[in-house]
């Protein structure tokens, strides 16, 4: 083996150390109380190794969220119709009972929620700009619907794991859908 395929494959083992003893810790602490010396203890490398990699542990939670949305928005969903409305509800919850427990964690635990919430702004984002009119032909209208739309799916499913997913998955789609789809008036009379 050359010289450089060598240094690549001790990069890339180097990168995968550091990232599975950053996703270790996020699923056993806060974020505030993960450093990067006991990281870099975890990963077996020392301090000056990881800043070869990376500035901060903000740019590792950062290229971490990235991957996240690029594996939801790399999807080719549709807003055209409300069959399109349901299958996203499904893929999403589905996509997220799959999901490894870091991303759970990501999205659900408490002191990790705000990142959870910045990984559905990105998701929205690209999806309000990739499918621009999809709802109206009022761009600030359309934004209100997505605002509405990622928000309220993230927090029945974050509802549906602090009941320690004690309903049926089929049962949270077709309540999610519902909710979604129909608003309150599918559950309020009058």
């Amino acid at each position: 083996m050359d010289k450089t395929k060598q240094e690549d494959l001790r990069v890339r083992k180097t990168k995968e150390a550091i990232r599975r003893a950053f996703e270790d810790m996020i699923c056993e602490m806060d974020y505030e109380q993960i450093t990067v010396k006991e990281l870099t203890d975890r990963a077996m490398i020392n301090r000056k190794t990881f800043y070869l990699h990376y500035e901060t542990l903000d740019n590792l939670l950062e290229e971490l969220q990235q991957e996240i949305v690029d594996s939801f928005t790399s999807q080719n969903i549709s807003y055209k119709s409300m069959a399109d409305i349901r299958r996203i509800i499904r893929y999403f919850y589905e996509y997220a009972v799959k999901m490894p427990k870091l991303h759970e964690r990501l999205l659900c635990s408490g002191s990790y929620e705000h990142i959870g919430d910045k990984i559905n702004e990105r998701i929205m984002a690209y999806q309000a700009e990739r499918y621009k009119g999809a709802f109206s032909r009022n761009i600030y209208e359309d934004n209100l619907v997505f605002a509405y739309f990622a928000p309220i799916t993230t927090i029945l499913y974050r509802q549906w794991v602090k009941d320690n997913k004690k309903m049926p998955l089929e049962d949270l789609i077709a309540t999610a859908t519902r909710l979604v789809c129909g608003g309150l008036g599918e559950y309020v009379k009058g």
